[in-house]
């Protein structure tokens, strides 16, 4: 599983926003549409994922993954999304432009014929509401959001967002620039007037009292509305059922169906105001399938479409040895695999110097040999987080943030020095937690236990089919094996890396990179953006934040019955435009 990170998660380089997707097998063709094929089309198509989806609002810090984006796709809109090429705008849900650059503001009108699958138009409470989340601005009396997003990045410098009860049309000021701006308006805008009627307040007027309540920081009214938003749109362990259909509406061309056993179906939003967005299939099911078990799947016929998270070189041939009944597309993304560490006052990690012999015996470069290279003959170690290896801007940042190159090599020997130094007279023991569903992490891990076994730790697998929901756990984990998906924007990696940052899962702390980060989220000059994040890329490597392993590369297998699918490198995943996928029957 890859956690997601947009803005309300993360970035990883300025100026090209994505690196491009390269398609092989013929894959990711366009159907000319044509009368002979649309007469015969399937009215289902089961994409195959690694891990059941777990909550309809994705935009809180313990339901921000990948797999729930996927859904997303389909069941959410908003005013711009992540695409192959970028980020683009949805003019069918809404316009934006930007009418101000000091103070920097930025006009949104909601296109007057959006609504929510049950008929209550999209307008003024539902943009208030997330902007209330997302904000950071909304604090009880022990000075803590009462919502818990994702992130913060971008509305936390954002005025509170003017308007009335069924306003169409807004304006978001921002007090201090923000570098990200065109995508502030790009989660899950989940829907007003469910959030208000769970939390007790009335509905009538489009949402009035809950505007007046965020408008007059009514936080003793708010807060039970919050605590609906932060955990009532979670769905039952596996997906044994949904919520209850009045608690889901759809914003997208698709809308929540049902859900049994770690299987959710969709079905084509018949409410939905949009012709482009409109869905060419009648059901999208997602069928939670592990990774290994995948390409049999997809050859067996229970599913039409697959994309592993962690891709092998056996996962490539298998799915080539198939034959022409299947199409592959393969190419990079903007993903990482990184390990994280617990750095909190009571982790097994607080000590720098544990942290740099962790780093000094992980074997970065027999993980790429064994793992990535087979799949993607270009990979190689990755040296720094907010770029990756090919991307134009790589070397020069690497060049100018040396610690970032003093792992390149395994250093047992100087590894038991700096644990001896630091007093450790017995192996350090370490949790290395990774998801369960996943053979590629399970190998990676037994690698690393069995270098750094001989350096002074004692590796503990810790395999754990609900790793994610655990990753801001205290003291579930010490260290911790996933990939960030990334976006490509500039500033939005800020929740990450900061001391408060609600996705600083090992609690990682200092004052100079946050002032760095605060630079860069206020920067709109593309030139100084890398300078800054120049400067954190060596905080975070000397301070060995966590431990980088190599870029991910997509693949992606899909029935040649298929047409529309194309490969998407950022987080939004391969269902970025399944509302356009159709399926010979």
């Amino acid at each position: 599983m890859r956690t997601k990170r947009t803005a309300a998660l993360a970035a990883l380089s300025v100026g090209a926003l994505f690196l491009g997707a390269c398609g092989s097998a013929g894959g990711g063709t366009e159907s000319e549409g044509g009368a002979d094929e649309t007469e015969n089309l399937a009215s289902t198509i089961t994409v195959a994922i690694s891990q059941a989806p777990d909550a309809y609002n994705s935009g809180t810090a313990n339901t921000n993954s990948t797999y729930n984006t996927y859904v997303d796709n389909l069941v959410h809109s908003n005013f711009v999304e992540y695409s192959p090429n970028g980020v683009i705008h949805n003019e069918e849900f809404g316009t934006m432009e930007k009418t101000s650059d000091d103070p920097l503001t930025v006009k949104y009108s909601i296109n007057e014929d959006a609504k929510w699958s049950d008929g209550t138009p999209i307008d003024f409470d539902d943009v208030l509401l997330n902007w209330a989340a997302y904000s950071g601005k909304t604090v009880g009396a022990d000075g803590e959001n009462i919502f818990q997003p994702s992130s913060t990045n971008g509305f936390s410098q954002t005025k509170m967002i003017e308007g009335e009860a069924g306003d169409k049309e807004f304006e978001m000021v921002f007090e201090t620039p923000y570098a990200d701006w065109e995508a502030l308006m790009i989660g899950p805008l989940m829907p007003a007037h469910i959030a208000a009627e769970q939390g007790g307040l009335s509905t009538e007027n489009n949402g009035e009292a809950l505007i007046k309540a965020i408008q007059s920081n009514d936080v003793a009214g708010l807060t039970p509305m919050a605590d609906f938003w932060n955990t009532g749109w979670n769905y039952e362990a596996d997906l044994a059922k949904l919520p209850d259909a009045k608690l889901i509406p759809s914003s997208g061309p698709y809308m929540l169906d049902n859900a049994t056993d770690g299987t959710l179906t969709l079905k084509r939003n018949e409410n939905y105001w949009g012709d482009e967005r409109k869905g060419k299939t009648e059901n999208i099911v997602f069928k939670a399938i592990e990774d290994t078990e995948a390409v049999q799947a997809l050859q067996n016929g229970d599913v039409d479409i697959i994309e592993p998270s962690g891709a092998t070189v056996d996962t490539k041939t298998a799915i080539e040895n198939i034959g022409d009944s299947v199409e592959m597309l393969t190419g990079p993304e903007l993903t990482f695999s990184h390990i994280d560490l617990d750095q909190s006052e009571n982790g097994v990690f607080k000590d720098l110097a544990v942290r740099q012999a962790f780093a000094k015996c992980v074997p970065r470069e027999d993980i790429v040999e064994k793992f990535a290279k087979p799949v993607d003959e270009n990979a190689t170690v990755d040296n720094l987080r907010e770029y990756q290896p090919g991307q134009e801007d790589y070397e020069d940042v690497l060049e100018g943030a040396p610690s970032a190159s003093d792992y390149d090599e395994v250093d047992l020997e100087g590894a038991k020095k700096l644990l001896a130094d630091a007093g450790k007279t017995t192996p350090v023991s370490v949790r290395l937690m990774f998801s369960s569903t996943s053979q590629l992490r399970a190998d990676i891990v037994t690698l690393i236990k069995n270098s750094c076994d001989q350096a002074g730790f004692d590796i503990v697998p810790t395999p754990d089919p609900k790793w994610s929901a655990k990753l801001d756990e205290p003291g579930a984990w010490d260290a911790i094996l996933f990939g960030w998906a990334g976006s490509g924007l500039a500033a939005s990696a800020q929740s990450i890396y900061v001391s408060d940052g609600e996705q600083n899962y090992g609690k990682f702390t200092n004052t100079e990179l946050d002032k760095l980060w605060d630079q860069i989220a206020s920067s709109t000059d593309a030139e100084e953006v890398k300078e800054l994040k120049t400067k954190a890329e060596e905080i975070l490597a000397a301070e060995v934040y966590n431990v980088v392993l190599y870029a991910n590369s997509g693949v992606v297998a899909h029935s040649s019955k298929m047409e529309n699918v194309e490969l998407n490198p950022s987080q939004n995943g391969i269902t970025w435009n399944a509302y356009k996928w159709t399926k010979q029957a």
